[in-house]
């Protein structure tokens, strides 16, 4: 059910997300999204939670009317096919990562999941509805829509929230879909524009929430491995000072992503929903 792949035999056709699992498995994420933050939202973890219910809240109440099928690309934990699935719809989970193939099957054990990448899928069937939830920025833009053609039922709907990219005196970042190339791209392929919503400046605590952990924990346990293998080990100071350069540079380069000024200059969070011609 998946075409062959414009790479060739690359591994991120079918790739397991460490980054993912540790949110999951030991931060104990259930959502993987950037949330919509409350002004009265504790800027901890469990902020973050009800930041995140509340999005995936209002995805749910976006939901159009007709919609019996359902496909969740990049269904991450399930979590929100599980939610679907209560309310009735029938739904199909697709990701390329065998973890979320796991817990999809631990959860929806009857529903279908599909291991591999929405750009190459080609489905048996149509769905009413492709929900994407933080997935759109890792399909390849040039076939996205040529996947949602194959993918969305006559008259059919997309769901998602992102982040796109916009022109900025610091440039475009590369992370993230260009938003008036994925608009145009968009109408090009008959997709209407029925909800829009810029909710940029909410998910902004996320970032800020990030860059504290990363503070904190990263930059604490380089620091007192470093320190440790100084005045316990001296002969393995060496070592861990070589080996501390590098994950200090990647922690560094974390820091900068997660900036919330930058952020808010050079990209936008959007919800949105498309539908078809019918």
């Amino acid at each position: 059910m998946f075409r062959r792949a414009a790479d060739g035999n690359s591994p991120r056709q079918v790739k397991t997300s460490f980054a993912l699992q540790f949110l999951h498995r030991i931060v104990g994420l259930e959502h993987l999204n950037f949330g919509i933050w409350s002004d009265d939202d504790p800027l901890d973890v469990a902020g973050l939670r009800r930041a995140q219910e509340r999005l995936v809240a209002r995805l749910l109440e976006l939901l159009p009317p007709g919609v019996s099928s359902v496909l969740d690309v990049g269904c991450g934990t399930g979590v929100i096919s599980e939610r679907l699935t209560a309310l009735g719809y029938d739904v199909e989970g697709l990701s390329p990562d065998p973890y979320h193939g796991k817990l999809f099957a631990e959860r929806l054990p009857e529903r279908r999941f599909h291991l591999g990448r929405f750009q190459e899928f080609e489905p048996d069937r149509r769905y009413d509805l492709l929900f994407l939830c933080e997935s759109a920025q890792y399909v390849w833009l040039e076939e996205f829509f040529e996947a949602v053609e194959r993918s969305l039922a006559p008259g059919g709907s997309l769901l998602l929230c992102d982040y796109f990219t916009v022109e900025s005196d610091q440039g475009r970042p590369r992370s993230g879909h260009p938003l008036d190339e994925f608009l145009t791209r968009a109408e090009a392929a008959g997709l209407v524009l029925e909800v829009d919503e810029d909710v940029t400046s909410s998910v902004l605590p996320t970032l800020r929430l990030g860059r504290a952990i990363v503070d904190r924990f990263g930059h604490g346990i380089v620091s007192l491995l470093r320190d440790a293998s100084t005045s316990r080990v001296p002969r393995l100071a060496g070592a861990a000072w070589r080996l501390a350069g590098p994950v200090t540079r990647r922690l560094d380069r974390l820091d900068r992503l997660l900036d919330p000024e930058a952020f808010a200059m050079t990209r936008r969070y959007r919800v949105m929903r498309f539908r078809s011609a019918p």
